[in-house]
Formats: structure tokens, C-alpha cells, sequence
């Protein structure tokens, strides 16, 4: 269900690159070294790819879904634009990738993280100089509080979500440079309300991929508690951010 999320994500991000380091000449991103973090079953990767044709490394836990992930890219031809491996973000980033990216991207998955501020310092540290970061994550707005939001944290398992002023702190505190954030949040009712029917209408498909009814019909309930929520007290966020490892 990321996909609901993610893949409406993907034409903002492609405007927040071109912001933030200007329009790539169409021969110079095929050398862009791009890292998808938290790459999942390579979604963004793959849009990327295909969009920019540039390389993509993909740090993700599951190793199933790196294994979907590069059939995928088998079967779009883009296999020798990509590499992926199995990673915890919370354990930190490989330490031969310092200063090796022009582009960090991660789609809703900062939520996973324990300790925020560690993993901006990662990628402070694996960005080469002049390098963006530009990812999207469901937060909690400012002024809601975290019981308001426990059933998403307890469900995600996480301790606490970001918030919009806290993500810009962690991006100031780990040396980046904060450009812009594209606040997006009031189309998040529409989004629960789209994956919710998304489950729905998927369920047999589903169900026949090995997933349980308990578990579908608790998914459909947090959904459904989610658009509700929102619409009456609009305790969550997302957008788009932005920010820059200066030269």
C-alpha cells in the first residue's frame, strides 16, 4: 500500500531536484549516482531510473523485496542501472559510501527510524558535496499530540513520528542545508481514503498472495480511523522536503 503514497509523490520530487540543483543536461544524469533509501520493492527506484537514467543503490530491510525489486528491473532493462542491498537504517549507512551520492531519496520510510537525527547525519555523510536530499514521509502535525497518533506509531512500529518542524531541525542539525518544504497535507484524507479502497478492492488478490483476513480487516480499520481523524482534527502531515549539502 506504500505505492498509494509513494508513486503520488514522485512528480513533486522530480520538481524538488530540479529546484534544488538546477535543470541536469539530458547527457549528464546518466553519471548521477542516486540512493533510494529504504528502497522497498523499488517503486521510486524503478520511476527514477526510467525518468533520468541514472544508477540507483537501494538500501532496504527485507531481502524478498529486494529480490521483487530487481526482477522488476530485469523486466524493464533497467537491471544494469541498479544495485540494492539489505540494510537497517538504524543501524547506519555503509562506511564505503561516504561522499558518494549527488541524490538521496527516501519515500515515507523516516517514520521507521528510531533516533531521527542519527540517520540525517548518515546522509549528510554519504552525499557528495553539492549533493540533495529530497524525500516525503507521513508525520504528525505540529500540534498534535502523540496519543492522538499512538495507533500509528504502535502500528509502524516506531517510538514517535516526525513532525514537520523537527524534520527541518534534524536537517539544519546534521550540517544540511534546508531549501524548501512542499506541504502537501491537506490531500493526506484523500490518500487514506484511496488506499483504503485500494484494500478493498484488491482483497482477493491479497489474501491469495498469503496475507490473513485479520490482518487485511485491522488494516482497513486503521485506514478508515485514519481519514476520519484527519478530516475532523487533521492530526497528520506530509510533504515534500528539500535540502542540500553545500559545496
Amino acid at each position: 500500500m506504500k505505492d498509494v503514497l509513494g508513486w503520488t509523490a514522485l512528480p513533486f520530487t522530480y520538481g524538488s531536484w530540479s529546484y534544488a540543483r538546477g535543470v541536469q543536461k539530458a547527457d549528464s544524469r546518466t553519471a548521477l549516482q542516486v540512493l533510494d533509501l529504504g528502497s522497498g520493492h523499488g517503486g521510486g527506484t524503478h520511476a527514477i531510473v526510467q525518468k533520468f537514467g541514472c544508477h540507483v543503490s537501494g538500501i532496504n530491510l527485507g531481502p524478498q523485496q529486494n529480490e521483487m525489486n530487481m526482477e522488476k528491473c530485469k523486466e524493464l532493462g533497467i537491471a544494469d542501472k541498479v544495485d540494492v542491498r539489505v540494510g537497517n537504517i538504524n543501524d547506519g549507512l555503509p562506511k564505503e559510501w561516504e561522499n558518494s551520492f549527488d541524490y538521496v531519496f527516501s519515500c515515507e520510510v523516516l517514520c521507521h527510524a528510531a533516533v531521527k537525527e542519527d540517520v540525517f547525519k548518515e546522509i549528510y555523510r554519504v552525499l557528495k558535496p553539492g549533493g540533495v536530499l529530497v524525500f516525503t514521509d507521513i508525520m504528525g502535525s505540529d500540534d498534535a499530540s502523540e496519543e492522538a497518533l499512538r495507533a500509528f506509531t504502535d502500528r509502524n512500529a516506531t517510538t514517535y513520528m516526525g513532525r514537520p518542524s523537527k524534520y527541518i531541525e534534524c536537517i539544519k542539525g546534521a550540517g544540511l542545508t534546508h531549501l524548501c518544504f512542499w506541504n502537501l497535507s491537506e490531500h493526506l484524507e484523500t490518500f487514506f481514503r484511496g488506499m483504503y479502497k485500494q484494500t478493498v478492492e484488491h482483497k482477493e488478490e491479497m489474501l491469495s498472495a498469503g496475507l490473513t483476513e485479520k490482518y487485511l480487516q485491522s488494516w482497513e480499520k486503521s485506514l478508515s480511523e485514519r481519514a476520519e481523524i484527519q478530516k475532523k482534527e487533521s492530526v497528520f502531515a506530509w510533504g515534500v522536503f528539500t535540502a542540500k549539502k553545500m559545496a
